[in-house]
């Protein structure tokens, strides 16, 4: 990189359009990680940063610019995992390939 007055400022390796490969400066690594570093608190977060889970209003927004039908809470889909539950327990009951050799015997 060469300022309008000729002088080089920086200078980088670049790979070739196409090639696949992202090229880092160590140095620039570097430099980011002291960055990062040095803009470190351990005060206690904003209050207005804080993750709270999305309101009803939020959620029904949301649906909307989803195209969606705003809809109950309530009357939500709800799958019933209890049907895969029962799967599984004839699954574990079931007798496994050795059991039948041992069967055949």
């Amino acid at each position: 990189m060469v300022t309008a007055g000729r002088a080089v400022i920086a200078h980088h390796r670049r790979a070739p359009d196409g090639a696949g490969q992202t090229i880092r400066d160590a140095r620039h690594v570097i430099a980011l990680e002291r960055a990062v570093l040095a803009s470190f608190s351990d005060k206690a977060p904003c209050r207005t940063k804080v993750r709270r889970p999305p309101s009803a209003a939020a959620q029904a927004e949301a649906e909307k610019l989803r195209g969606r039908p705003e809809t109950d809470v309530a009357n939500r889909v709800v799958i019933d995992l209890s049907h895969y539950a029962a799967v599984a327990d004839r699954l574990r009951q079931a007798p496994t390939h050795e059991d039948r050799e041992r069967e055949s015997e």
